[in-house]
């Protein structure tokens, strides 16, 4: 854990509350982003997300401490360890809303609550503890610092997945979709950038020498990916969006989270330019090619993101930074590399395979979309008998 002395206590409590940000940025980012008929469900499924996982680890029913060798937190008897485990169920929590956002816009509300349940107790947790906890990946040597594999990778390639097995929106690729409200959005990866600062750095055994080190690494991937989004934009579209601008900055937070803790400022940089170029790439181009309807870019942002992240770890990762790597040990290049490459295809397969299992599954007793009337009314209607606009 983190070094002994309250000031560490302290920055965990802070971490975890900024941590906290991270899913009703995410809601407000997404809700942003879609039709103005749907914008509350958008709303709600990040936040149900958020109570759904936060009362499964209360209750004991994910169990996300015996995935991770940690023990009931009641016998813990740390308040760092408590702390911690409180950062394992937000990290899941994240994941599960992230995956909402490739499959909004047609699902009905219950079919992913019964689907996430699903999702954490057989996906998030396994790949939890195979990287950090005792699992193989982390006997491998595999680093994720935060998540780019276990949170990002994972809720990419189930976004994938799913959106592509649930089907398209009706009219998909044939009539116009725009945004409702792009002002939300902004205002939504504003509080995931901020709350990523506690999501990366507050997690794994590292000592305030590390979190320092990761909040750089945060600011200067977030921003240099930002900034190469804009400009790949801005070339070939000749005007820059703002909601380019600020996907970039979500795309350079993922890609670091998985080496915010073991790589210097300058590899930040280039983990960022590298993030904001392939995201972009991905979301407009080979999205289009390929055709699938992952509503909100979830694959081409997080799996994608992630991937590069985890990558880039092998590539970059420094001992000067980080001695010992805080939950395991470098092994140096080329070996490293390998370990990062095993842990992304590890992750795409299992992940993308129990998804597969699990919509199939479940498809069987309920039904994943809802109906052609309900889609055209609207979700907030159909689904929470409410409505976003007047």
């Amino acid at each position: 854990m983190f070094e002994a002395g309250s000031q560490h206590q302290a920055w965990l409590l802070i971490a975890t509350t900024l941590a906290l940000l991270t899913v009703p940025g995410v809601a407000l980012f997404y809700a942003g982003m879609v039709r103005r008929k749907n914008v509350l469900n958008t709303f709600a499924l990040p936040i149900l997300a958020l109570v759904l996982v936060s009362l499964c680890w209360i209750g004991g029913i994910v169990a996300v401490d015996r995935w991770l060798g940690i023990g009931n937190m009641a016998a813990v008897g740390s308040e760092a360890a408590s702390l911690r485990h409180v950062g394992l169920a937000l990290s899941g929590a994240l994941a599960l809303a992230l995956v909402a956002g490739g499959v909004v816009e047609r699902t009905r509300c219950a079919y992913f609550l019964v689907f996430g349940l699903f999702w954490v107790l057989l996906v998030y947790g396994p790949l939890a503890h195979s990287l950090w906890g005792s699992g193989w990946l982390a006997s491998i040597g595999s680093l994720d610092f935060a998540g780019g594999a276990v949170v990002h990778i994972s809720a990419g390639v189930t976004a994938l997945v799913a959106s592509i097995l649930i089907g398209p929106r009706r009219g998909y690729g044939r009539t116009e979709m725009r945004p409702n409200n792009l002002p939300l959005s902004v205002c939504g990866a504003g509080l995931m950038w901020v709350g990523w600062c506690g999501f990366a750095s507050g997690q794994g055994a590292a000592t305030m020498g590390t979190v320092t080190g990761a909040f750089v690494a945060i600011q200067a991937s977030a921003a240099s990916a930002a900034l190469a989004w804009t400009a790949v934009e801005w070339v070939q579209r000749e005007k820059p969006t703002v909601l380019g601008t600020v996907s970039g900055g979500v795309a350079g937070l993922v890609a670091i989270t998985p080496a915010a803790g073991y790589v210097g400022p300058l590899s930040a940089i280039v983990i960022g330019i590298g993030a904001g170029g392939l995201c972009y790439m991905v979301v407009n181009f080979v999205k289009p090619i390929l055709g699938y309807d992952d509503s909100l870019d979830v694959f081409g942002m997080h799996a994608v993101g992630g991937t590069w992240g985890m990558i880039a770890t092998g590539l970059f990762a420094s001992t000067a930074v980080n001695p010992s790597g805080s939950d395991g040990l470098f092994y140096g290049y080329p070996y490293q590399f390998f370990a990062q490459a095993v842990a992304v295809i590890a992750v795409w397969v299992f992940a993308g395979g129990m998804t597969y299992l699990l919509v199939k599954g479940l498809g069987i007793v309920l039904s994943p979309r809802v109906g052609e009337g309900e889609e055209v009314m609207g979700l907030d209607l159909t689904q929470h008998g409410e409505k976003g606009y007047s």
